[in-house]
């Protein structure tokens, strides 16, 4: 069988390109190894290693307990004591306040001068924005899985990548507390004008409040109440028995015996105790008018409840300034530091064996690309347009 058609099977392919590189195994040889040697001398002295510290710490935790805690006091929710919260700086915000501070230019602008990172990085630029975005190519912060916070700063100098996080951990720390110190106080001087004001309201309400006690004689409503209709009922029965025996001396002795006399008298007595009593004019023993007892009785729990509301709002208040006094002088650390910053000596730029794997293969299909169009072009049929273009390259002329 004459093979008059051009095998274009893979295999086929693959034969015509090992043997296009093996007539030019000079060419071949030099694309490949060239770059590799290259590449292995450049990672091996001139590229300077760099080194990766990191550090893994949790955000400070939130403290927002002021609507709740004024809710437990009042014995009811109050759902609209939410916002104050956020007046008196104590929402969630923690873990985006520390982030903001790692990623501010104020603590990246003191680990620069610190570490003298102007002289480190060989800076020649004349704007500072320029330092400072090559200190932040170096550092770098995430929240991993556990939503903890993830640092790493990388150098040339690994002690110095440890001691940059270290430093940063400690400013980042001391930004916090001055933050949280400067709340603290701004919302307990906020607390303590509001307690003064309230303390202020409680005098006065109590001072109204005994007033009205005197002047009315109501203390203990629903028991003056209580004592009141015994006191009447109590009345009219020794009433009702008089007028029985007033019945029956009327039939037995007649009007004009001593003993009728005596019980008109009393009956008078006991009507005279009844319309006191009604009238409220015995309120020095804790008996109230019936008649005036309603608004009386109802005025004082008005100004009990009153009373009760701002002595619970002035404990709240009382609390919440004590614990705004210890917040703001205290200065213990708030970022738990799971894992420290070491000095990690282990490099993780360059990667010699991936950068040397890479260089070589990137030469190989360079070399066999170049071996197969050198062979490609002296195929090509002589005296075409495309053949004069090709005899006009330097390292294709033909000669002879």
């Amino acid at each position: 069988m004459t093979d008059t058609k051009e095998d274009f099977s893979l295999f086929g392919y693959f034969l015509r390109a090992v043997n296009n590189c093996l007539a030019h195994k000079v060419i071949f040889s030099t694309i490949v190894f060239i770059p590799i040697i290259i590449v292995f001398v450049m990672v091996m002295w001139f590229i300077k290693p760099i080194y990766s510290a990191e550090a893994i710490v949790t955000p400070p935790s939130s403290s927002n307990n002021i609507g709740s805690g004024l809710g437990k006091l009042l014995d009811g929710g109050v759902s609209g004591l939410s916002s104050v919260s956020s007046i008196l700086g104590k929402s969630d915000q923690g873990a985006d306040i520390v982030w903001t501070f790692f990623n501010s230019w104020e603590l990246h602008n003191k680990v620069i001068e610190k570490f003298d990172l102007a002289n480190h990085y060989e800076f020649e630029g004349k704007f500072h924005a320029d330092l400072l975005k090559a200190f932040r190519t170096n550092f770098n912060l995430e929240t991993n899985d556990e939503n903890m916070f993830h640092l790493t700063f990388e150098d040339e100098d690994y002690v110095l990548a440890s001691k940059v996080l270290q430093f940063m951990l400690v400013q980042a720390d001391s930004m916090f507390n001055a933050f949280k110190t400067s709340q603290a106080r701004q919302s307990r001087m906020y607390m303590d004008t509001r307690l003064q004001g309230v303390k202020n309201v409680i005098d006065s309400l109590q001072n109204e409040f005994v007033k009205f006690q005197k002047e009315n004689g109501v203390y203990d409503p629903e028991s003056q109440l209580e004592s009141t209709m015994k006191y009447l009922s109590t009345l009219q029965s020794d009433r009702d028995a008089v007028l029985i025996e007033i019945s029956y001396e009327e039939k037995s002795r007649g009007e004009n015996s001593k003993r009728y006399e005596e019980l008109k008298n009393r009956l008078k007595s006991i009507d005279e105790a009844i319309s006191k009593a009604v009238n409220g004019n015995k309120k020095s023993i804790g008996i109230v008018s019936l008649s005036k007892s309603p608004d009386l009785f109802a005025k004082y729990m008005r100004m009990e409840s009153e009373l009760k509301i701002q002595q619970t709002i002035y404990t709240f208040l009382r609390q919440e300034s004590e614990q705004l006094y210890m917040e703001e002088n205290n200065m213990l650390a708030n970022l738990v530091v799971l894992q420290p910053p070491w000095e990690n000596n282990k490099k993780v730029y360059p990667v010699r064996g991936a950068m040397l794997a890479f260089t070589g293969l990137v030469s190989f299909v360079l070399a066999v690309f170049v071996c197969c169009f050198i062979e490609f072009c002296k195929n090509i049929e002589p005296g075409s347009t495309l053949a004069r273009e090709i005899n006009r390259l330097p390292f294709l002329s033909k000669k002879g």
